[in-house]
């Protein structure tokens, strides 16, 4: 039991001078609380919400051709989307990882949407009917996309700096 003690009172003691130096320090087992880098980007790119519209009538074109649920549109999904679609216009980089190295999962808590089930998709050029296709070609996307386990639907959509679209989809199910 001893270095147990030991430890803890060495631990106990850096967070002290930590404090005492006006250092934030997170503990092992807290999740730190960073607002990801996309909702600050949401303000700086507005987007298009007629494209947006679009791609969310893609997917339900898509999953209807599929015999699948239709998804109710989220304003929460919609938010995260759309900051990570500027994201990626303003980086030129289509990944689903943020460029501050957020996940779609991290967003969600950070908005405020319960993470059951969140789902993202992205790409880049063409229209929205063109990402949906892309999506339905690739056996990983077209299961995230025609799963049952999503119950609503956020689309983003933003022009980058090189004059392509980029895409924005999450999905996920308000578990609450």
């Amino acid at each position: 039991m001893a270095p147990f003690r030991l430890l803890a009172a060495a631990f106990g003691l850096a967070a002290v001078a930590a404090c005492q130096q006006g250092i934030r320090t997170t503990m092992p087992w807290e999740t730190p609380t960073v607002p990801p880098a996309e909702e600050a980007l949401a303000a700086q790119c507005a987007g298009d919400a007629a494209m947006a519209a679009q791609l969310d009538a893609a997917v339900a074109a898509a999953r209807d051709g599929g015999g699948k649920t239709p998804l109710a549109p989220a304003p929460l999904l919609a938010q995260i989307a759309q900051s990570h679609a500027c994201d990626m216009a303003r980086t030129g980089r289509v990944d689903v990882e943020g460029s501050n190295g957020s996940s779609v999962v991290d967003r969600a808590r950070a908005a405020g949407y319960p993470v059951c089930g969140v789902v993202q998709l992205v790409g880049r050029g063409g229209g929205p009917a063109d990402a949906v296709a892309r999506w339905l070609s690739a056996e990983a996307q077209r299961t995230e996309l025609l799963g049952q386990a999503s119950r609503q639907i956020g689309s983003g959509y933003a022009l980058g700096a090189d004059g392509a679209a980029y895409y924005s989809v999450v999905l996920g199910d308000d578990c609450r």
